[in-house]
């Protein structure tokens, strides 16, 4: 068998040079992390259900303030899942922010898989919120998806529904709050 000699080559960028890349992205990383949790903040923070979208057809002007793109998300965000949505804002500022500071940047993969789950709970209570005076009447504040999970619960609850949405939204509350604080990369 012949064997081929190969030539050792130095590495392009020397050790120092290569971490400090990878700090500079992972600081880039947080800053985009940052601008996208703030352009979700200003969608759905300037939501108004008379704007135009493909959900609902309206001569109104957009009250948005992205204008016509905002009006188009933030509207089946709000549908859907309904205040529960502004997690996600808080998320993306939080992770931008840890990146940012190398701040237990290492725990993101592992825990931002958990980020649905943060926004179905945040979504189940606030679905056991009162609908506030501006609020469409379509659906209640945790969209549809928590006025359906709630409805399903509360038919499963051997207790009153009075007391059944006081409780859950107690347990609710609780559950979001802790797992909002695993998925934003906290330890004990």
């Amino acid at each position: 068998m012949a064997s081929y000699q190969t030539r050792h080559r130095d590495p392009l960028l020397d050790s120092e040079t290569q971490a400090a890349l990878e700090r500079r992205s992972r600081e880039l990383l947080g800053i985009a992390l940052i601008v996208l949790g703030l352009v979700v903040a200003m969608i759905c923070f300037s939501y108004s259900p008379t704007d135009p979208s493909w959900i609902s057809a309206s001569d109104a002007p957009v009250q948005n303030w992205l204008g016509l793109f905002g009006a188009a998300t933030a509207a089946p965000l709000m549908m859907i899942v309904g205040k529960g949505i502004w997690t996600l804002p808080f998320v993306l500022i939080a992770w931008g922010t840890r990146f940012v500071l190398h701040r237990g940047s290492d725990r993101a993969m592992g825990r931002v898989v958990y980020i649905p789950v943060v926004i179905a709970a945040a979504s189940l209570y606030a679905a056991s919120l009162p609908r506030g005076i501006d609020w469409p009447a379509n659906f209640g504040m945790g969209g549809l998806f928590g006025d359906t999970v709630l409805g399903m619960a509360l038919t499963i609850l051997p207790l009153g529904p009075v007391i059944g949405v006081k409780l859950l939204s107690l347990l609710l509350g609780g559950a979001t709050v802790a797992l909002l604080a695993f998925g934003l990369g906290f330890t004990r």
